[in-house]
């Protein structure tokens, strides 16, 4: 295969991997707020879970965005600190 059909692979498999990271993420996503939320299966949400799935889902992205960001935060230091050891 070219180096051409070696890239375009390689994108599709990080693409790949990046869609099965997020549909892991919303099957976890489901799976946490089903269970603290959900008392009993039925035909209608009543409001009371209705409002517990919608902040359910509310922690769980803000907690993700949180942690993302500190790690981006983390990261920058280490780069940063690493860059300045070695320009000295």
């Amino acid at each position: 295969m070219n180096r051409g059909g070696d890239a375009a692979l390689q994108q599709f498999i990080a693409a790949e991997t990046e869609k099965q990271k997020f549909q892991n993420i919303i099957h976890e996503l489901n799976e946490k707020c089903w269970d603290t939320c959900m008392d009993k299966p039925s035909n209608k949400l009543d409001s009371r879970t209705e409002s517990c799935l919608k902040n359910c889902v509310s922690r769980f992205l803000d907690a993700n965005i949180l942690i993302t960001e500190r790690l981006e935060k983390k990261a920058t230091e280490m780069l940063n600190n690493h860059d300045s050891m070695s320009l000295e």
